[in-house]
């Protein structure tokens, strides 16, 4: 059986009615205006797959190519002990992040007062005072010892008996060996847990 003319109409109605709202008439406007860009890419889209389909058929670019990606991947793949080492640190990352918490308001103290200019000239004057009085006794006692090593030298005379003797009766030498005796008695007491 034949389709008549009004038949043919009949199908084609739904169609015109889609055609005849005006954003459709629009859209269709603007896809055909677009036509030809979108023919561009299609072509360079099928020369792209064509390319990758001969390197692909080609088996040492292919071996090339994947041979390369190995060695790259290779150093991305985690071992047993880095699996292990990051599972230990996602487990105490809590206990950490309470670390950070405490410290953060420390260092942005820190961070504040290095950039003022004002606080970092009177930390530096207080830490002089601190280490002032400290670095005078360390360079006189280096002081001393070079003093005495050079008297030392001086002195050839033979040590005996008496010399023992006279110098154990001296207060900086009985201090010393008071010293080192309470130092031997704690030393060999049990220590306490």
């Amino acid at each position: 059986m034949q389709k008549t003319t009004i038949d043919h109409l009949s199908d084609l109605q739904p169609l015109l009615s889609l055609l005849s709202q005006k954003e459709i008439q629009n859209s269709l406007i603007q896809t055909l205006e677009k036509l030809p860009e979108l023919v561009d890419q299609y072509s360079a889209l099928e020369r792209n797959i064509a390319f990758i389909k001969s390197v692909l058929n080609d088996k040492e670019s292919t071996e090339y190519l994947l041979g390369g990606l190995e060695d790259e991947i290779g150093k991305y793949i985690p071992t047993k002990d880095s699996l292990e080492a990051l599972m230990a640190l996602v487990h105490n990352l809590p206990k950490y992040t309470k670390y950070l918490s405490m410290v953060e308001p420390i260092m942005e103290f820190l961070l504040s007062t290095s950039r003022d200019q004002e606080s970092v000239d009177y930390l530096y004057k207080g830490a002089q005072e601190i280490a002032g009085p400290i670095q005078q006794k360390v360079e006189y006692g280096w002081d001393l010892i070079q003093r005495a090593k050079k008297e030392a030298d001086k002195d050839h005379s033979p040590v005996n008996i008496f010399t023992v003797f006279k110098l154990i009766k001296e207060p900086a030498v009985q201090r010393s060996i008071h010293f080192v005796k309470a130092l031997l008695t704690l030393a060999s007491e049990p220590k306490l847990k």
